[in-house]
């Protein structure tokens, strides 16, 4: 069935997708002075600068990137009209002399473990110490709830905003293990290797049979998002969001995509998305054909 919502123009997102999930990585300490993060939070110096830390981590999104220094610091760059960069402001970084290096606030000073960059927004996992798992935090622009804050308001953007961000509750006592942004909506690997997203579902590509947004409204994330229906049996080991559909390294090493396929991205054979309609997702959602024998290999996580 040809579906009506095609004439709409997709954006393209980005040109390369660095992991099938988003990685942890290790953080060491630094030795130096301190100085201020960009919401006024005590950082050591040693992360000061982008180059010669040994960036842990990186992504990049429709027009910003970002990247994990050795000392669980963050520091981004680009594009900053929606907070994407998480500096409490609007000004682009990188597009004069002098704004690189030591003169690039950071975004976090410590314990950010991954990150992923979406079209206009970026979440982080950070290490929570009540937990041996990090949990996320996002922020940037906040159209379809993708922020998962149960509103639609941008974040980053205002000075002291990122020192009282808060992590998105994704149910009780649970934590994330990895998460990709696409265009306007998130996906996250949880420690019980089950998949919840949020954010925009227009193409579907939250996996939840239907085309209703979630993270904008009261009562959506929490114990009120659903898991993703993998198919029986079927958790994630890995998970990748393009611009408007999302990708999974299943636990027998196989592949399931759903989500927008008007370019036939989710590798089915066909130009239908899957993941707006019932029925479409767990056992009735094939297996990408990779070929004979052939399956998936995860990235390890450091």
């Amino acid at each position: 069935m040809v579906d009506a919502r095609r004439t709409r123009v997709q954006p393209s997102l980005r040109s390369t997708v660095l992991a099938a999930g988003l990685l942890a990585s290790a953080c060491g300490g630094g030795e130096g002075g301190a100085q201020s993060g960009a919401d006024g939070a005590e950082v050591d110096s040693a992360s000061s600068a982008l180059v010669g830390q040994g960036a842990q981590a990186l992504d990049v999104g429709a027009s910003h990137g970002c990247a994990v220094l050795a000392t669980g610091g963050l520091k981004c760059w680009g594009n900053n009209g929606d907070g994407q960069l998480g500096l409490g402001d609007w000004a682009a970084r990188g597009d004069n002399a002098g704004e690189m290096g030591a003169s690039l606030p950071l975004s976090f000073g410590a314990n950010i473990t991954g990150i992923t960059a979406g079209g206009f927004h970026t979440c982080a996992l950070e290490q929570a110490p009540s937990s041996s798992l990090p949990g996320l935090k996002c922020w940037g622009r906040d159209d379809y709830g993708e922020l998962g804050r149960g509103d639609a308001v941008d974040i980053g953007d205002h000075r002291g905003e990122m020192a009282s961000l808060e992590f998105i509750d994704l149910g009780t006592d649970r934590s994330v293990k990895a998460a990709s942004a696409g265009w306007y909506h998130i996906c996250a690997v949880l420690d019980n290797d089950r998949v919840k997203c949020w954010g925009s579902s227009y193409w579907g590509q939250l996996g939840l049979g239907d085309t209703v947004d979630r993270g904008s409204g009261p009562n959506e994330m929490g114990d009120n998002l659903p898991e993703v229906d993998l198919g029986t049996g079927r958790t994630a080991k890995a998970i990748a969001a393009g611009g408007s559909h999302t990708c999974a390294i299943l636990d027998n090493d196989q592949v399931k995509c759903w989500g927008d396929n008007i370019e036939g991205q989710l590798g089915l054979g066909d130009m239908d998305p899957r993941g707006d309609g019932p029925n479409e997702m767990g056992d009735d959602l094939p297996e990408v054909d990779l070929g004979t024998g052939r399956t998936a290999k995860a990235s390890p996580r450091a």
